[in-house]
């Protein structure tokens, strides 16, 4: 018989001096071990191709996928969430919802729940800590991300094509007659940093006045959008622009057409809310048939292929 090529926990701690139990624990991500040595030995299970232990699935039994996001109230997750989660329930794979804190990242907390709930795939809304992403590709889970990128080699993901979606918002303010534009950003989101950027690529090429407000700062900055004549404002979401129309007087100047307004995800159009505004969209049932696409080779075919799949799709202006 030819020898195995599975890696073995002991093979790791002879690698790094250490005992067996300490290894295990430090997979495992356990209280007993230093952060030191939790990130060597993870290191070097990845060096070596280390996967966790498997659990045996009888037929009866489905894979099960984590579907993770922060908040019930951000109407993206309810339209973008209900169309993975009915492509999910479609291809008879069961189903656990967490719910993080809002715009917290997946951390090593989150990945060991899904340890011990013994998930086999994550899907999320919400960014990934590299150190959870590790302990996860330990452990055989694998992560889909939906609506970020990230540069962590162990995750898939599908975004929408931000830049794009930022000069399209820009470019639609000037073509309405906007002279001087805002953008109210969300902070620490990847995301918004590159709808940003396309924002800043079409106002700096045509020298257009501009202002960049963060979410948290947009009501010390009402007033100076206001008297310097901001006419033009592009929103990171449709969550964050339907809650500035309802709490925020900028946007009560959009019904005497004084103010054009953009926002992103086209949301508040699918769930039939009647706002005058534009928005950037994207074909969210393509991503919805992607992402099942994504998760049924990783868990039915070749779960341990190397190559991950990046996706970013298409966005246009939605009037």
């Amino acid at each position: 018989m030819g020898k195995s090529n599975k890696v073995s926990l002991k093979e790791i701690a002879l690698n790094l001096n250490l005992s067996i139990n300490s290894v295990s624990h430090a997979l495992r991500d356990l209280d007993d071990i230093s952060e030191d040595t939790k990130e060597r030995v993870r290191k070097e299970a990845i060096r070596l191709g280390y996967q966790g232990k498997k659990y045996n699935l009888q037929i009866t039994k489905s894979h099960t996928i984590a579907l993770i996001f922060d908040s019930f109230l951000n109407p993206y997750f309810a339209v973008m969430g209900q169309k993975i989660v009915e492509m999910i329930n479609l291809h008879k794979y069961d189903l656990v919802v967490v719910n993080t804190n809002e715009f917290k990242k997946v951390d090593t907390d989150i990945i060991k729940k899904c340890i011990y709930r013994k998930i086999d795939l994550i899907v999320s809304f919400n960014e990934v800590e590299e150190n959870a992403s590790e302990i996860a590709k330990i452990n055989s889970i694998s992560i889909l991300l939906i609506g970020r990128k990230t540069k962590i080699p162990y995750i898939d993901y599908i975004s929408t094509d931000d830049i794009k979606g930022g000069e399209l918002a820009a470019q639609y303010l000037l073509d309405k007659g906007s002279k001087k534009l805002c953008y109210i950003y969300e902070i620490n989101s990847e995301s918004s940093e590159r709808r940003m950027a396309g924002f800043l690529n079409v106002v700096n090429s045509k020298n257009t006045p501009y202002i960049l407000v963060s979410k948290e700062d947009i009501y010390k900055n009402e007033e100076l959008i206001l008297e310097d004549g901001y006419d033009g404002i592009f929103v990171y979401n449709d969550r964050l622009l339907q809650e500035l129309f309802f709490i925020n007087k900028i946007f009560d100047l959009k019904k005497n057409n004084h103010i054009n307004i953009v926002g992103f995800d086209a949301v508040l159009k699918r769930l039939h809310q009647n706002y005058d505004y534009a928005t950037i969209d994207f074909d969210y049932d393509e991503i919805a048939k992607d992402a099942i696409e994504i998760i049924d080779e990783r868990l039915r075919k070749s779960k341990n292929v190397k190559k991950r799949k990046h996706l970013n799709k298409d966005v246009w202006l939605n009037e």
